[in-house]
């Protein structure tokens, strides 16, 4: 997934998010189901599609309400025994009671474990005295492959509305031109639905819509993709060709009493050897009311 906003600052809302996952077409993958990462004690507590090369996950939650989602920082490919899609997987899986979130963080992810780069985002509900649900939320990043993985929380700007994609926190990556303009896109959304401009239904629509903006000029190399939101897709040749594109776009929303919304489409797809467009029908949705946590 190469691109994500969100806002934990709604009237109505707890948590809005939405977000692209962009990869390689056939790059082998579960979509979005109820499951536990093979782990009896968590059975169908998480919600999240699985890459099954890696065996981990770029985006999910529990029924419990904690939220994770990592993009890849752009960069020359390396190797590394682990896998970044097992720090999603090691957060929703993870059942610290009485942990604060960075103490989680800190236990999760030891600053000298060494991965490909990776930026991270991570949610958990507050303690707080209110019925309503709230997030406390941290960016986990290593600034690139190898890294020292450091983490910080949301300032109070991010909190209000949000985005990152693949670039490298704080040297230049909020400011590619598909952060910038999807940001845009983001917040006109938030504000009419804010004024009851929208119904939760054509809300979710205009979510979905902005994640297909695609910037005027074709994008052609690895190098432009950070000018688009949506990727149609491109080949890309190693040993072989291969194609690289927007495989899939999500949409969460959490309401302060808990409710959940959760809506996974796919967006590009190769079928018997071409490359198609899917239809906005051809989806995953989940509602459920979260689990209380005592």
């Amino acid at each position: 997934m190469c691109i994500v906003f969100w806002t934990l600052d709604h009237p109505d809302y707890s948590l809005i998010i939405c977000s692209n996952r962009d990869e390689y077409l056939e790059r082998r993958t579960r979509n979005a189901h109820l499951h536990s990462f093979k782990h009896e004690a968590h059975r169908d507590n998480i919600l999240s599609g699985i890459d099954e090369v890696g065996g981990g996950t770029w985006f999910g939650m529990t029924r419990t309400g904690k939220v994770a989602l990592l993009t890849n920082i752009t960069e020359p490919p390396a190797t590394f025994k682990s896998s970044r899609g097992s720090l999603v997987s090691s957060f929703l899986l993870s059942d610290s009671p009485g942990s604060s979130l960075q103490e989680e963080i800190e236990e999760l992810y030891p600053r000298d474990a060494r991965y490909a780069g990776f930026n991270m985002l991570l949610l958990a509900p507050a303690s707080t005295a209110t019925t309503e649900l709230q997030y406390d939320a941290s960016f986990v990043t290593n600034a690139g492959a190898g890294g020292a993985i450091s983490s910080r929380p949301l300032s109070t700007i991010e909190k209000a509305g949000g985005g990152f994609s693949n670039g490298i926190d704080g040297q230049g990556g909020s400011e590619w031109p598909k952060v910038q303009h999807g940001m845009r896109d983001f917040q006109a959304a938030l504000q009419s639905h804010s004024l009851d401009a929208l119904t939760e239904s054509e809300f979710i629509d205009r979510l979905f819509g902005l994640l297909t903006w695609k910037c005027p000029a074709p994008v052609t190399t690895r190098s432009e993709l950070r000018n688009t939101v949506e990727v149609a897709p491109i080949p890309i040749t190693f040993e072989s060709t291969k194609f690289y594109g927007t495989r899939l776009s999500t949409v969460v929303l959490i309401r302060r009493d808990g409710h959940v919304t959760f809506i996974e489409r796919d967006i590009w797809k190769e079928v018997n050897g071409k490359v198609e467009r899917m239809p906005a029908s051809s989806e995953r949705k989940f509602c459920f009311q979260l689990d209380t946590v005592t």
